[in-house]
């Protein structure tokens, strides 16, 4: 099988059997902008007809797009620092008569964690308003096409997103940082960033990213290319894996692609598969409250 009648194959399993299309132009929020709700599946291709594509080191440009934010865990607004037990809690006091030393509290300690006042740009996350929020699967609808992805031999999810955001033009939108796979060393086999910008009655996505195979030697003699990954602007996971270790090969996928409302995008690669789309959404409106 080709690899074009792999890729048409593979859209024709993914897609579904009619989608709507809507090229009209986003309506603004009650902020001013206008908002999309994006879902992003990222996955390799593991078939044996995947061969190393030509990627010359000089010529590739491994960096992220800037200004480059993360997106935010929808559980981090419900984790609560815990307070270290004091090890100098329990002291020793006056000795007694029989001659034994008295030990002696100096206070009890507290189970739970401390209230402490808050900081004071300390706010509870509107999963409803606030952009750039990872949300959960029951946002989601990829489950069934990550579910076939993850069961085919052929492919590995790397990366799965669905999150809101406002889309400005080009010159004022950021893009977002993405991280998947495994983690070797300081570095994840997935790395890059994806920007979505407005223009005029669609949406366009730029789509920066690279998959790497490491070496599990760090000073090994055999590896002759000259890969250097940029370094993590986020780091994040095990933070004990700092070390080094020399790429051996490198996918790298620069594409642009003009979008328009619910429809289901797939950017093909030889090495890499990205499936993108993206939704209208509209700002609930402020909710008032009064004692009266």
């Amino acid at each position: 099988m080709t690899r074009f009648q792999h890729a048409c194959l593979l859209l024709s399993w993914l897609l579904p059997p009619a989608m709507a299309s809507d090229a009209m132009a986003q309506g603004f929020s009650i902020d001013g902008n206008r908002w999309y709700e994006i879902e992003v599946s990222i996955f390799s291709n593991e078939g044996p007809e995947v061969s190393n594509e030509l990627v010359i080191p000089e010529k590739t440009d491994l960096t992220y797009q800037q200004p480059l934010r993360q997106l935010e865990p929808a559980a981090s607004s419900f984790l609560i620092d815990f307070d270290e037990p004091d090890d100098n809690q329990v002291n020793t006091s006056a000795v007694g008569q029989a001659g034994f030393s008295l030990i002696q509290a100096r206070e009890p300690l507290m189970i739970g964690p401390e209230t402490k006042p808050p900081a004071g740009d300390f706010r509870l996350t509107d999963f409803s308003r606030d952009p750039f929020i990872a949300l959960g699967n029951e946002e989601a609808e990829f489950t069934a096409y990550n579910r076939d992805l993850e069961r085919s031999p052929d492919h590995r999810l790397l990366f799965h997103a669905v999150w809101r955001q406002p889309v400005l033009n080009r010159m004022q939108s950021g893009a977002i940082v993405v991280s998947g796979g495994d983690q070797f060393g300081k570095h994840h086999e997935l790395e890059g960033s994806l920007r979505f910008s407005y223009n005029i009655n669609r949406v366009d996505i730029e789509a920066r990213v690279w998959l790497a195979d490491f070496s599990a030697f760090p000073n090994t003699t055999t590896n002759t290319t000259s890969w250097q990954l940029p370094e993590p602007p986020f780091p994040g996971g095990d933070s004990t894996l700092t070390m080094d270790l020399p790429v051996t090969r490198l996918a790298y996928m620069d594409q642009l692609r003009q979008m328009v409302s619910n429809e289901l995008y797939y950017l093909d690669h030889p090495a890499i598969g990205l499936l993108v789309q993206i939704r209208p959404y509209t700002l609930p409106e402020p909710v008032g409250f009064s004692f009266e």
